[in-house]
């Protein structure tokens, strides 16, 4: 996100509605560091729940929003229609609530079980699988399933989605064609997994498993050097305490599936950080479920990142070996 355009977009929104001082810095740490689409849609959904449509100012808060990049964001009055329909528990191609919630439990179903036929060392994380865990109804829409996948196993997960019919991307080391085309659509996930009906999709978190059993993140990032795609990997190493603490939780069984997730703890934690409104709202779902002493562990034994510059897929430290 540009400096000076963050900034100039703030102030004037500070204008409309009363933003003190401590809360706009709040708000520029969160923002500076996310793509525009992203600071476009978090920002169209608090001028709905804080401004509101029946608002006078509300049309014009938009067009503050939009003109943050208006390339990625539809004109006023198209956006206005699909916050309409969000918040009525519609999304873009009409599907509903009830829809969205049947289309998970399937999905989540299906591929769990594919997942463990095919020997695939994985872990549905974020919210969601808390929710299903612990017998919480589902409450809002999810546009993805957020999976944490051994990178070994990603050619497996391409063969089962792409025999299910699902665009299936791979953009570790992406070619200069697909870099540029990426820039322009900035697409959720590095690993993904897109439903070619609508907007679900599969977003894949890619992990490196260690000797000890630990697990290591690994995150991409592209850039255009000499002209070719220049590749750096943070690596999250959590280590043999963290990834128990993290991950070390008993699988879960439900109507005949098993799966293992986060635990509930860390994506509280993780979502701590965030604060967007769908994770404050998940946030206190989880409130009941905590374990207190675990989340403080947790919180006591943070990751250690490394970064590795200009990496190429064929490096052997890449590949754990």
């Amino acid at each position: 996100m540009d400096k000076r355009t963050l900034e100039r977009t703030i102030d004037t929104l500070s204008k409309v509605i009363t933003i003190p001082p401590e809360k706009q810095k709040e708000m520029y740490d969160k923002y500076i560091e996310m793509p525009e689409k992203e600071v476009i849609k978090d920002l169209s959904k608090a001028a709905y729940r804080t401004v509101g449509p029946d608002s006078p100012y509300y049309d014009y808060t938009l067009t503050v929003i939009r003109n943050i990049q208006p390339s990625v964001c539809p004109p006023v009055e198209k956006l206005k229609q699909l916050l309409e329909k969000l918040f009525a528990n519609e999304i873009e191609g009409n599907m509903s609530l009830e829809e969205n919630h049947q289309l998970i439990n399937n999905t989540f179903k299906k591929y769990c079980t594919l997942f463990n036929q095919f020997g695939i060392d994985y872990y549905i994380v974020g919210a969601l699988p808390c929710f299903i865990k612990n017998g919480i109804p589902l409450f809002r829409y999810h546009d993805d399933i957020d999976i944490m996948i051994n990178e070994e196993d990603i050619p497996k997960a391409k063969e089962i989605f792409e025999a299910a019919g699902y665009v299936f991307n791979d953009d570790r080391y992406p070619s200069v064609e697909r870099y540029e085309e990426m820039s322009q659509n900035k697409p959720p996930h590095t690993v993904l997994a897109q439903n070619p009906n609508n907007e679900f999709h599969i977003g894949f978190f890619c992990f490196r498993r260690e000797a000890d059993n630990s697990i290591t993140m690994r995150e991409y990032s592209h850039s255009i050097q000499n002209g070719e795609v220049r590749v750096d990997v943070l690596e999250r190493k959590n280590g043999v305490e963290g990834t128990i603490l993290r991950y070390g939780i008993d699988p879960v069984n439900i109507d005949g599936v098993q799966f293992r997730c986060e635990a509930p703890e860390s994506v509280y934690h993780l979502k701590s950080y965030t604060k967007r409104p769908k994770d404050i709202t998940d946030m206190q779902k989880l409130e009941p479920y905590l374990n207190q002493e675990r989340l403080k562990a947790i919180i006591a034994h943070p990751k250690e990142n490394v970064t590795l510059e200009n990496v190429t897929s064929i490096e052997p430290e890449t590949l754990g070996l």
